[in-house]
């Protein structure tokens, strides 16, 4: 036995099991206990943050709605798809499933498209807040998926659902909602105006703009996880501000899952998680908000509403770039009537 240090405990437990090469595996052909052992959290904990944020729990619950599968990125592990599921009480949960099991998930609902019940178990899974609210996460290759799978525990919430039911399952069918993706993605499409780091750096006005630019440096000393960043395009350099949310669409990991790590490794709470330098050098469309704020104290620090790195938002936006730089030369190059002319 030994001191579990590196972050999440898969089961809440203080202390690991460790076999080296000396330990002896046997198959035990009279267990008792637990097949899956789940230990299922209240959706009220989950949705109120009461639950354990250290360790992880599991969820069992019918799928009343969810989005089609998110492949925009293209790691395959950051492929997400979102749904809702309903307890018995009939209190509704979000959850987020990546990688591998997004695909199962995907697959599934696809190839079951009459099925009006669907319940699912996610074991191994963890809390992620979102708005001010609690849902459940799952967590790379740790989580465990059971779909309408033929379990114990599984069929008993059927057999709870249907007495609910009075003797017969709910007949709705599983409501698919839009693309999150689409959604948020439609700011990047829609009608801010594109801008170059040399055209905002005084906050003349309150606005919202689109900016094409590399993070070429994290800022230390994070107070409350808001992440200053140095964004660079081919006019010049500026400082934004990334909130925790944002920086988590790419991370794949909160602000509470940092600072655990952090503690561990014994690292200084004044500098960043090195976890943050997978953002150094990538590009991305920003959209930037000038506040009151920015335009009242002359401010030009500016916060990020939203980024992307979609390869066809940043390629579209770039040619948007260079065909008004096109333009700015042409009208540059009109003749003046006289070399007097200033």
């Amino acid at each position: 036995m030994a001191a579990f240090k590196n972050g999440f405990s898969v089961t809440g437990h203080k202390q690991t099991l460790t076999l080296d090469w000396k330990s002896i595996v046997k198959r035990c052909d009279d267990f008792s206990g637990p097949v899956n052992g789940f230990v299922f959290a209240d959706f009220n904990s989950i949705i109120e943050q009461k639950c354990p944020r250290d360790s992880f729990f599991d969820v069992i619950g019918q799928i009343v709605s969810f989005r089609p599968l998110e492949t925009r990125n293209p790691n395959p592990s950051r492929h997400y798809i979102k749904m809702t599921i309903s307890n018995l009480q009939s209190v509704h949960l979000n959850g987020t499933i990546f990688g591998n099991q997004a695909h199962q998930m995907s697959q599934f609902l696809k190839s079951n498209t009459t099925v009006t019940c669907v319940v699912i178990v996610m074991q191994f899974v963890k809390l992620n807040v979102w708005d001010g609210i609690g849902q459940a996460q799952s967590h790379f290759d740790v989580t465990k998926m059971f779909i309408n799978s033929d379990i114990v525990e599984i069929n008993e919430f059927k057999k709870e659902l249907k007495a609910d039911n009075n003797g017969g399952m709910s007949e709705k069918s599983i409501i698919t909602l839009p693309s999150y993706s689409s959604s948020y993605i439609d700011d990047f499409i829609g009608d801010f105006p594109l801008k170059t780091v040399c055209e905002i750096t005084e906050p003349l006005k309150e606005m919202k703009f689109l900016l094409v630019g590399t993070i070429v440096n994290i800022r230390q000393n994070l107070p409350r996880y808001i992440i200053p960043i140095n964004v660079q395009d081919h006019t010049g350099t500026i400082e934004f501000t990334l909130f925790d949310r944002e920086a988590k669409r790419l991370l794949e990991i909160s602000a509470f899952e940092l600072k655990k790590i952090h503690e561990a490794a014994g690292d200084s709470l004044e500098l960043f998680p090195n976890q943050m330098n997978v953002l150094k050098n990538r590009k991305f469309v920003f959209l930037v908000d000038i506040t009151s704020y920015n335009v009242t104290n002359y401010n030009n620090i500016y916060t990020v509403f939203k980024l992307t790195e979609d390869v066809s938002i940043v390629s579209e936006l770039e040619s948007k770039l260079e065909l008004m730089s096109v333009q700015s030369v042409s009208l540059n190059e009109v003749p003046l009537e006289s070399d007097d002319v200033v």
